[in-house]
């Protein structure tokens, strides 16, 4: 990130991160259902006229919005795109005029992405999950609470297994050694932060908990638990929920920043009306407007997640939250788990973290056999040797001594019931 680019952030999330937006962000989901509509039609009517007047790819549609009769439907009027086409040509559905900061992301099917946002993207991604990790019944987050992360710290070696960020109160423990060995030390870590909130992926919670079963231990502390970034599988809510007497609150979203969607602990997933506008596929993929990126807007855009509709229409939220209720859940999202040879589990979320700092590398998948053996396939340019040494370095840490091949492939085949690249196959 350029020198110049976190300044223009930092003053970004200075002004924009206010006791009044955070309040009112708060009570958003609360409001009146015709004052959220009226609230995101004007968040949607912004980006489009920026989009329209200042995008190329969008410049034709300038006389085909009505902007002076504006309603949710003039989204309609726009074309559904997609990752291939924003990569293809991005200075296309980049704004000539508005600036914006570089982010990217391997995603799940582990091909670099990259793409811009608003300066105070970082205040508002913020402010959202604060919210959202507050939709528990037993507790509700305030920011600067202590927070436990099962998730998103990879220790390299001789670095501790833990990890605290004092500035944000983020106390992580990495998901890549939750075993017998390292139990004690973690619960003493979880107990130490004084955290009522437990994050994590999916399959590092599920892990985390099969030995707390394992070992007959009862951690009371905790009164929320969340999960994202991969999909919560039904055995994993069953087992997790039946330990720990309290409901998993699932999260939706990406790292593009289109939609987010939180569970609630009635168990519904709200979305939030006021970060995006998501539509359901006749195939069931989760096309998602944002309602805050005007730099590089995403207008329909096709996720390729899948969601699992709901059955029936729900009006009213035990929650009293009065935000749309889009889905039941997310279809291809799994994230599998792989294993050490000393048996310990890990999630595999955090190998596309690691694989997109490599610029060579266009994209991977990690096969995993039944006697714990890896095969990485790597779809990538001409490099040294020493770069796929480094790469192997990345599953060496994550994964400990396994034997390990490399193969170089033309193309990654496709999951064939999802239509997705699968990061991680289990042939156990």
């Amino acid at each position: 990130m350029k020198y110049l680019d976190k300044i223009k952030r930092h003053i970004a999330f200075r002004k924009y991160f206010t006791k009044e937006n955070e309040t009112f962000t708060n009570e958003f989901h609360f409001l009146p259902k015709t004052e959220i509509e009226k609230l995101r039609t004007e968040k949607l009517k912004n980006v489009l006229y920026r989009a329209v007047n200042t995008v190329p790819f969008y410049r034709s549609l300038q006389k085909e919005i009505d902007f002076e009769n504006f309603t949710l439907l003039e989204l309609k009027k726009f074309p559904i795109v997609n990752k291939d086409m924003i990569r293809s040509k991005p200075q296309e559905f980049t704004s000539t005029k508005y600036k914006g900061i570089a982010s990217n992301t391997s995603g799940s099917t582990g091909i670099p992405f990259e793409f811009l946002l608003p300066y105070e993207s970082s205040a508002i991604e913020l402010m959202t999950a604060n919210r959202a990790w507050g939709m528990g019944k037993e507790y509700t987050y305030h920011y600067k609470d202590p927070v436990v992360n099962l998730r998103s710290y990879s220790p390299k070696k001789g670095e501790p297994l833990t990890h605290v960020d004092l500035k944000n109160n983020y106390w992580y423990i990495s998901p890549f050694h939750i075993n017998d060995e390292n139990l004690d030390q973690f619960i003493r870590f979880i107990e130490k932060s004084k955290s009522k909130i437990l994050r994590g992926y999916p399959s590092s919670l599920y892990i985390f908990t099969l030995l707390l079963i394992k070992n007959n231990i009862k951690l009371s502390g905790i009164r929320s638990l969340i999960t994202s970034s991969e999909s919560l599988l039904p055995k994993y809510r069953e087992v997790i929920e039946g330990h720990w007497g309290i409901k998993v609150l699932d999260w939706y979203g990406q790292n593009e920043n289109t939609v987010t969607v939180q569970q609630c602990w009635a168990g519904n997933y709200h979305n939030n009306d006021d970060y995006g506008i998501i539509e359901i596929a006749e195939d069931h993929n989760i096309i998602a407007t944002s309602l805050n990126n005007y730099v590089m807007p995403f207008i329909r855009y096709n996720t390729n997640d899948k969601a699992i509709l709901n059955e029936e229409t729900i009006t009213n939220c035990p929650c009293g939250r009065n935000v749309s209720i889009p889905f039941k859940g997310i279809l291809g999202r799994n994230d599998d788990i792989l294993k050490k040879n000393d048996g310990t589990l890990i999630p595999t979320a955090n190998f596309s973290t690691a694989m997109k700092y490599y610029d060579k590398l266009n994209q991977f998948q990690i096969i995993q056999n039944a006697d714990n053996s890896v095969m990485l396939n790597l779809v990538i340019e001409d490099v040294t040797d020493d770069y796929i040494e480094k790469i192997k370095s990345e599953v060496y840490q994550r994964l400990g001594d396994v034997k390990l091949e490399v193969r170089k492939v033309k193309q990654i085949e496709r999951d064939a019931r999802t239509g997705k690249v699968k990061v991680s196959v289990q042939n156990y």
